[in-house]
């Protein structure tokens, strides 16, 4: 089903798609910026990720790991949200990062590995970090979820995929498929929006309470 909220990445990210196909062709090179940004930011987790994915399955799926990175993550939401506000000035008016930066978010998207940490949640921080507003963070972690989502959902559906139609049906997984498109489309743009109108905040509240 994480199809479905891979798609409702699409409308959201479809400029930067098309910015990085006209940076291949030579057209613009803050595309070709982007896409080597991207590429960077991909490597970490998808290397890290193919070789400890079933350790974490095995040993870090608890009430306790969980919790853990829900507070632990609320607390670096805290420290980013005043990062920016002390670096406001220097952040405003920046719309790319440099392949350090993306490095730094690929290694922060590595920590989203843990349960309860949130793969946005990291991605976002680590673009904060790297100097970026609220809105270019978010439009590059969408990004970046992209073609992590979708490498990871291929490799799981490669291994899994025809069991998983066996035990639920092929109408229990479009349904599933349709229903997490939906659902991502209308949270994703809240979160935006809350995102640009309040910053992390609301969100390390949220899951200090959860």
């Amino acid at each position: 089903i994480q199809f479905g909220a891979i798609a409702a990445i699409i409308p959201i990210c479809w400029s930067q798609f098309g910015l990085m196909l006209r940076g291949v062709l030579g057209r613009d090179p803050r595309g070709l910026r982007l896409l080597r940004n991207l590429a960077i930011a991909f490597v970490p987790s998808a290397g890290l990720g193919l070789l400890i994915h079933d350790w974490i399955d095995e040993n870090l799926y608890s009430i306790g790991a969980v919790v853990f990175g829900l507070i632990g993550g609320s607390l670096l939401m805290f420290l980013a949200q005043g990062w920016g506000s002390t670096n406001a000035r220097e952040q405003a008016y920046r719309t790319e990062m440099s392949a350090l930066g993306a490095l730094g978010v690929g290694i922060a998207q590595c920590f989203a590995m843990w349960p309860g940490t949130s793969r946005p949640m990291m991605t976002i921080v680590g673009g904060y970090f790297a100097g970026l507003p609220p809105g270019p963070a978010a439009g590059f972690s969408f990004l970046l979820g992209f073609a992590t989502l979708t490498a990871a959902t291929l490799y799981k559906t490669a291994r899994s995929g025809e069991l998983i139609l066996q035990v639920f049906g092929w109408q229990n997984v479009l349904l599933g498929i349709v229903v997490a498109g939906v659902t991502a489309s209308l949270s994703v743009r809240f979160f935006v929006k809350l995102l640009l109108e309040k910053g992390l905040a609301p969100f390390a509240w949220y899951r200090i309470g959860l």
